[in-house]
């Protein structure tokens, strides 16, 4: 009775996420002509392209091949609020055998248990009455491929007496990344604010080898692994760090290049060989980083790091869709920042980024185990897991953003070794500017010269401050 049990609740948890995504998509459980849709959208949508191309179609069986395309799940996301879809886990590895289709066969999807093609009321329940009742002598089955009235189609992946999905450690804005829309969707109406992002060191954070402008110039045989292993890059402004493939999974490597002198730095990360990108870096070097197969949606820091995820916002244009800066108050706005760029762990102790926290969230609730920074004092730590004490860390870094020598971040070591003419301990203004762009010739004889900041202002509001659409590096 306990495994029924147990079955009807799960049950009513995934039908009853599709009854709620259904409402919220159409207004009504039965409006949405879904095989309609799903012809509009073309079988390759799904789909992969027959196994033999040249065979000549007659059926429906052979103009498509019946596997579903990794991340054919995306096209009833696209409509779906992920609110209800991650009521039950998808984008994770199962084991095949169940007779349901899977996308890449091996991958749970939205489609291994609701079809387009399938029909959307029958004289029968599909699911337990509960949440399916009758309604002029028809039964919704929520595009079930299978009946489930009785825990049948859950029992295809969880037999009788197994524990099924009672939840996880982590929110569920943790397996999301399928909700973010990427930077390239926010080009058409933010053009400004794009361009002005593309050039940022947060834009280039991390991006393949192969579309890195000087990568002729990096010796990389010398990092002890063939090329086309290297996965992606790290870092644009003063150094590159390496992301390579190795035994299965993405490390961090060790050498260190000098994008200023082109040299390998003389310092090696030794702590290399247990820097698991994907565990320990991947969800501060990208954006939309799930937990659900330790996958992301874009290289490096997008916009949507900083404003959430937009997909809704891109497909509806409504502001109420995506996470305003204005709206928030001045702590939630620097937890944006402190999220990545102070210490801890997330909920599951897995993970060296907060899991599923996104802008707006309070940040305590998914980070902890603060842990000092090199040349942190006590003045300026105090090991007591408060928000403050976090506040006081990011205080102590911003400090170290112009520092022209030593080490100042211990996970890229010596990646502010800039030497400044008059020796002193901090880049200047000009100085800072000049690290990238000392090869500027095209201002004119009456022009301030180094002086950038006379013609280069940052934007402001109309009340003196900084604004935070400006995605420049500022000083006050």
């Amino acid at each position: 009775m306990k495994s029924i049990a147990i079955k009807f609740k799960f049950q009513a948890i995934l039908g009853f996420g599709m009854l709620l995504s259904a409402v919220a998509a159409t207004g009504s459980l039965f409006a949405a002509d879904h095989q309609k849709m799903a012809e509009e959208a073309g079988c390759f949508t799904c789909h992969y392209m027959p196994p033999e191309a040249g065979q000549k179609a007659t059926t429906a069986e052979t103009r498509v091949d019946p596997r579903l395309k990794k991340g054919a799940g995306q096209w009833c996301v696209s409509c779906h609020a992920m609110e209800s879809m991650t009521l039950h886990p998808t984008g994770v590895k199962v084991t095949a055998g169940s007779g349901l289709p899977l996308e890449d066969g091996e991958f749970m999807s939205c489609l291994t248990c609701h079809s387009p093609h399938a029909t959307p009321v029958a004289s029968q329940p599909w699911a337990p009455l509960a949440i399916s009742p009758s309604s002029h002598d028809s039964f919704s089955t929520y595009l079930l491929n299978h009946p489930n009235n009785e825990g049948q189609l859950c029992a295809k992946c969880h037999p009788a007496g197994t524990d099924v999905f009672q939840g996880s450690m982590h929110s569920p804005k943790a397996f999301d990344n399928r909700n973010y829309a990427g930077s390239e969707s926010c080009k058409e109406c933010h053009l400004d604010i794009y361009d002005q992002w593309k050039i940022s060191p947060h834009a280039r954070m991390t991006r393949r080898f192969r579309n890195i402008d000087n990568q002729k110039e990096i010796p990389v045989e010398e990092l002890g692994v063939p090329r086309e292993k290297i996965a992606w890059v790290l870092g644009s402004h003063y150094v590159h760090r390496f992301v390579a493939e190795a035994s299965g999974t993405l490390v961090v490597l060790p050498k260190i290049w000098d994008l200023n002198k082109k040299e390998w730095l003389p310092v090696n990360d030794y702590g290399w060989r247990s820097r698991y990108w994907l565990k320990q870096c991947a969800g501060c070097h990208t954006t939309g980083f799930s937990a659900e197969n330790d996958s992301f949606a874009e290289a490096g820091v997008g916009c949507e790091a900083c404003h959430g995820p937009g997909l809704n916002h891109i497909r509806t244009r409504s502001p109420e869709y995506i996470t305003s800066l204005k709206s928030m108050t001045p702590e939630r706005q620097e937890m944006i920042c402190t999220s990545c760029h102070t210490s801890g762990i997330d909920n599951s102790g897995q993970y060296n980024f907060p899991v599923g926290y996104r802008p707006g969230d309070n940040l305590m609730d998914f980070f902890s185990g603060l842990t000092p920074k090199p040349g942190q004092s006590p003045e300026n730590f105090h090991g007591d897991e408060t928000y403050e004490d976090r506040k006081r860390q990011w205080e102590f870094l911003k400090s170290r953003f112009f520092l022209a020598t030593g080490l100042t971040c211990d996970y890229c070591q010596n990646f502010r070794d800039i030497k400044t003419e008059n020796n002193s301990q901090y880049l200047t203004q000009d100085q800072y500017c000049l690290t990238c762009h000392a090869d500027q010739k095209d201002h004119p004889p009456e022009s301030p010269g180094t002086n950038c900041i006379v013609c280069h202002q940052p934007t402001r509001h109309l009340n003196g401050h900084l604004s935070v659409h400006d995605h420049r590096f500022k000083f006050e």
